[in-house]
């Protein structure tokens, strides 16, 4: 990676912040419901930077899987904006010839129909139909794992609409 683009990647502010800011806690990660489906963690990903390694950040499929849900925003305890963070890596990626994002388009896709249809996401209904358009074998793997947690009360396959959703719709 060239010195310039290395230059503009740190002083990136929302970057910047995270790579100086980080306590490498963890929160972000474990907050993450895309964790397990990324090469590295978010906290991973900050202290690669923190150690010089843009090219593997950049190739990276973490940037691209982030939804920007911003659990890890509101969880951690630095105050970390790490959903800016991914969206920021993306964009140098793509500045900078790193096109992976068509690995993801099948994500993105699903991500985009779900906000279109209820303003909002559920993190398990996103994975289901994404794992069903991509890797059905690994979502039926998962089965019992997701009825655990739904027998702990910790996943819902509930998808909830935003109030007014018509307005929120003709203005965008």
């Amino acid at each position: 990676m060239s010195e310039v683009i290395t230059l503009r990647l740190l002083e990136d502010s929302s970057i910047h912040t995270a790579i100086k800011k980080c306590i490498q806690c963890g929160t972000c990660s474990a907050s993450c419901p895309l964790s397990h489906y990324m090469d590295y963690t978010p906290r991973k990903i900050v202290n690669m930077l923190r150690n010089g390694m843009y090219n593997e950040v950049l190739k990276s499929k973490t940037i691209w899987l982030c939804s920007t849900c911003y659990l890890c925003a509101v969880r951690c305890p630095a105050k970390i904006n790490l959903g800016e963070f991914m969206i920021s890596l993306r964009r140098h990626a793509l500045s900078n010839g790193y096109n992976n994002a068509q690995e993801y388009l099948k994500l993105i896709k699903t991500y985009a129909e779900f906000i279109e249809k209820y303003g909002r996401i559920s993190e398990a209904m996103l994975m289901i139909n994404y794992s069903l358009k991509t890797n059905p074998v690994k979502a039926i793997k998962m089965i019992p794992f997701a009825l655990n947690l739904m027998k702990n009360g910790l996943l819902s396959l509930r998808v909830e609409k935003v109030n007014d959703f018509q307005v929120v719709k003709t203005k965008t």
